[in-house]
């Protein structure tokens, strides 16, 4: 559930710090530069209610929110003398607690604005708006297949990161696909058919020899010819 949930908030813009137990979280939490806490109850270690007690004791006033399995009154009463902020028991929509994440974050005083909740992602003069599921190049609307678009919000969710051609066929299908995995390729020359200015020196999707994709971290550079390109010449 711990990475389902922080993958979840990941692709919705946020930037996300998960740990395997309380005692794990503890010097993190410490550092005081979270917009938002989720704890659940029962961790290794120690308990949700123990972990947010030291945080609290310690000057850490950072919203919390609390899941657990159980829902009685009397534990919820506990989370809230504990310093809660709110509390969602299991089981529950990863919807639901993103709901409850922004009124925390709006009751703190601590909304992120429109571009860093994850509406929309910029990198260089590509914006990738999610809500609207549009593609601009220097303000003017780039046409994408679904299938083009997918590969391109993925790779721009972590400019820098490179992704395995698999990987990225996971993404296509939404599965594990068992073909070919240059299968990707064409997708990606037509993608870059749409949004670079020059296809012999790509500016935002760069190859990874040997390995797959990636998209640039800052694409108003000027790039030198990539002397990473994989033989295929894509």
């Amino acid at each position: 559930m711990r990475l389902l949930l922080a993958e979840y908030f990941r692709r919705l813009g946020y930037t996300v710090e998960e740990k395997e137990s309380g005692a794990a979280a503890i010097e993190p939490a410490l550092r005081d530069d979270f917009d938002c806490f989720i704890f659940d109850v029962g961790m290794p270690d120690m308990t949700g209610l123990e972990l947010l007690r030291y945080v609290r004791e310690r000057g850490v006033q950072t919203p919390t929110l609390f899941l657990t399995a159980a829902d009685g009154v009397d534990d919820k009463v506990a989370g809230f003398q504990a310093g809660a902020d709110d509390y969602l028991a299991k089981p529950f929509s990863p919807r639901e607690l993103e709901v409850r994440v922004e009124a925390l974050l709006r009751r703190g005083g601590r909304e992120p604005q429109a571009d860093d909740k994850g509406s929309r992602v910029k990198v260089g003069d590509l914006v990738i708006d999610k809500r609207r599921h549009e593609v601009t190049l220097g303000g003017a609307r780039v046409d994408l297949t679904p299938l083009e678009y997918q590969i391109l919000e993925r790779l721009a969710s972590e400019p820098g990161r490179a992704w395995s051609r698999n990987d990225l066929l996971d993404v296509v299908w939404s599965t594990e696909y068992e073909g070919y995995q240059r299968n990707i390729d064409p997708h990606i020359n037509r993608l870059r058919k749409k949004i670079e200015p020059d296809l012999k020196h790509p500016r935002y999707v760069l190859t990874v020899r040997g390995f797959g994709y990636k998209m640039n971290e800052a694409p108003l550079r000027s790039e030198q010819p990539d002397k990473e390109r994989d033989p295929s010449g894509l």
